[in-house]
């Protein structure tokens, strides 16, 4: 059966009982568009539907509006493949205090298994860790270099800016450059080990490395962009898709979700969509049939449940320009397909993650800072101001984000 916003609507005043337990704000199921669908169009192409129509026809992930002043678009997936290519990056430094690690996967060659290469961290700050961490892929840490009490293991390379210290031991399977003194328990490289020939190597137990060169060794550049002009301006894009969306192609106020309560589902179809702010007592449930980008203008603050839910084929860009909270679960994404949702929080407020939550996207919060104090295992990756985990964290990061690019269908800005 076939819905349509004014049917229920009339069907809602009709009942005459105010809302239900799960009260669509609103809800069309419409197939993706076509090519052949959008030329199929009247002439004029002047509706809103004829309008979502022609966007939808673009193949590749949603298109965003870049600059507000003359409306030129770029494909998202040139921002995901820019932002997220770390499982972690932060901005200030990370505290471990629970077991710590990252692995990889591709979602379009099956599901998540443990183990796999290419899921690097990556800090500007310095590296705190006292339980074991693995890290499946190149570890990057650009200045206070990293403090240890338990064993680190590194898939790939490391480049440290400080010194490497502790009652630990350390693998790396390749190369090393450091550029502090170290002092541990055991090391042992794969590679090359690069230390400055002025700094001390004091390591009390087994020292097994394919190669030591003391030569300089350089700090390295910050790895993650988190400069105020390297950022992503989320604002900037919220307000430029203010006007420049399909809210009425769906018939979506833009203030529908804005003081809430009950139990609400937003339906979204392919397209871009507009909310002045998701904010209420009770629960949210996002259902996202086609390539969609959602803009917030203020917080997603949710009493109860925030939930969104990707359908097959479906991806989403949220960008959110305040803060993200809910306060009983936050269940965002697919396991199955990681690379399909990326989150964009703008806010300062801190982060947290309520018991049973289910994380599977690429999370970007450049100015939050968020403590995990119980186990967390996020599908896809982090982009963070500081992160403390002392409830432990596995990132299993879905290498598909990096080709979110290739899947635009020009490489350059519209």
């Amino acid at each position: 059966m076939r819905w349509t916003l004014g049917l229920l609507l009339a069907l809602l005043a009709g009942g005459g009982g105010g809302c239900s337990v799960s009260d669509p704000v609103a809800s069309l199921h419409e197939p993706e568009v076509n090519a052949s669908d959008a030329d199929a169009g009247t002439p004029d192409g002047g509706t809103p539907a004829d309008e979502r129509s022609a966007y939808c026809a673009r193949p590749g992930p949603p298109w965003l509006v870049v600059d507000g002043a003359t409306g030129q678009e770029s494909c998202s997936g040139h921002l995901a493949a820019r932002t997220f290519p770390h499982a972690l990056c932060s901005c200030e430094g990370l505290e471990a205090s629970a077991p710590f690690g990252t692995d990889a996967f591709r979602s379009s060659q099956g599901s998540w298994s443990p183990g796999a290469p290419g899921a690097s961290i990556a800090t500007n700050g310095g590296l705190s860790v006292n339980s074991p961490m693995e890290v499946g892929g190149s570890l990057w840490v650009a200045s206070t270099g990293i403090q240890l009490t338990s064993t680190l293991s590194i898939a790939e390379s490391l480049r440290n800016g400080g010194p490497l210290m502790g009652r630990a031991s350390v693998s790396v399977r390749g190369n090393a450059q450091v550029s502090g003194d170290i002092s541990l328990d055991a090391l042992t490289v794969g590679g090359i080990l690069s230390l400055p020939a002025e700094r001390d190597l004091t390591v009390s137990g087994s020292l097994q490395v394919s190669e030591l060169r003391r030569e300089p060794v350089e700090p390295p550049v910050p790895p993650c962009p988190c400069a105020a002009t390297e950022r992503v301006d989320i604002g900037a894009y919220v307000a430029n898709h203010v006007t420049a969306n399909h809210d009425a192609s769906i018939g979506l106020e833009p203030t529908a979700l804005d003081g809430f309560s009950g139990d609400r589902t937003l339906e979204l179809p392919c397209g871009r969509f507009y909310l002045s702010r998701i904010s209420g007592p009770g629960s949210v449930r996002l259902v996202v049939s086609g390539r969609a980008a959602l803009f917030v203008g203020g917080d997603v603050a949710v009493g109860q449940r925030f939930d969104v839910e990707l359908l097959e084929g479906a991806e989403l860009d949220l960008f959110i320009a305040g803060k993200l909270s809910a306060v009983e679960r936050l269940s965002l994404g697919s396991v199955r397909y990681p690379a399909r949702l990326r989150v964009y929080v703008g806010g300062t407020d801190p982060i947290e993650v309520p018991t049973a939550s289910t994380l599977a996207g690429n999370f970007y919060a450049p100015l939050a800072y968020m403590a995990l104090s119980e186990r967390v295992e996020l599908y896809g990756s982090l982009f963070i101001q500081r992160l403390a985990a002392s409830g432990g964290l596995s990132v299993h990061y879905d290498m598909d984000v990096l080709g979110t690019e290739a899947a635009c269908s020009d490489v350059s800005s519209r």
